[in-house]
């Protein structure tokens, strides 16, 4: 592979890809199947050093290769079926990572888009499941607040039938996390206060950034996905769907979008 793919596949890993790289991604992943894997491996690893990093950022150098050193060894390794050539990945993914953590100059912030896709995976896997049940938004509501978020929530008016949420936490902020059904289509909804954004915790891509701004709704196909974004007051939303973006559309109730 071409050193502009790896640049391509690292970006797509790191969410700074654009629209058109996430099409190509797409396609990419019909011919090869693994690559999916691969790109989860990329996103794992970093995601595991950005926690090793949060968890003691005085720690000296040698403690700080230690901990990369022990974040990728933990890694599941591959199928043994995938291509010889790919391997290149995991270290790429340790690279990518140190630079992240020891450069002052680069943004420690969690990208709202690919955090939302990675979500969305978990749910649908299994390893992400629902901290209330309800199919009543205020009881939900009731729960989040119960929980620490602070902030206001949307009532986004969707067809579909509300299964339940789940609160996270980022910085010591308390975000909310709803699941809805539509038939089998599970579809899943972020919602994040704007301070967060201000603060330089999350960020969305410079791209869509003028969307935020704006206040208008954005959407994506991304491999066999679609992604929804926008802003109310100050509250940014995402929604994400193993639906295409035109369907998921239909969703939403008539003079929304």
């Amino acid at each position: 592979m071409i050193e502009q793919d790896k640049d391509f596949l690292i970006a797509i890993a790191d969410g700074r890809a654009s629209a058109q790289e996430y099409e190509r991604y797409r396609k990419l992943c019909q011919d090869d199947p693994h690559l999916e894997q691969y790109v989860a491996l990329l996103r794992a690893t970093r995601q595991r050093l950005r926690r090793a990093a949060q968890a003691s950022e005085a720690s000296d150098t040698t403690d700080l290769l230690a901990r990369i050193r022990g974040a990728v060894e933990t890694v599941e390794p591959l199928p043994r079926r995938a291509p010889v050539q790919w391997w290149w990945i995991a270290a790429a993914a340790a690279v990518i990572a140190l630079v992240w953590i020891v450069a002052p100059w680069r943004s420690s912030a969690v990208d709202f888009r690919a955090e939302s896709l990675e979500n969305f995976q978990r749910i649908m896997s299994g390893k992400l499941s629902v901290a209330k049940a309800t199919s009543n938004f205020n009881e939900l509501v009731a729960f989040f607040r119960a929980q620490g978020v602070g902030y206001q929530l949307v009532t986004v008016p969707l067809r579909a039938e509300l299964v339940g949420g789940v609160v996270s936490e980022h910085n010591g902020v308390k975000l909310a996390h709803f699941v809805y059904r539509r038939g089998d289509t599970l579809i899943y909804m972020y919602q994040a206060p704007q301070e967060l954004f201000k603060r330089g915790i999350l960020a969305v891509p410079a791209t869509i950034e003028p969307y935020a701004e704006s206040g208008k709704w954005y959407a994506e196909n991304i491999a066999n996905n679609s992604w929804m974004f926008w802003r109310v007051q100050s509250v940014y939303c995402s929604v994400v769907a193993s639906v295409p973006k035109e369907v998921l559309a239909t969703y939403f109730v008539e003079g929304v979008l």
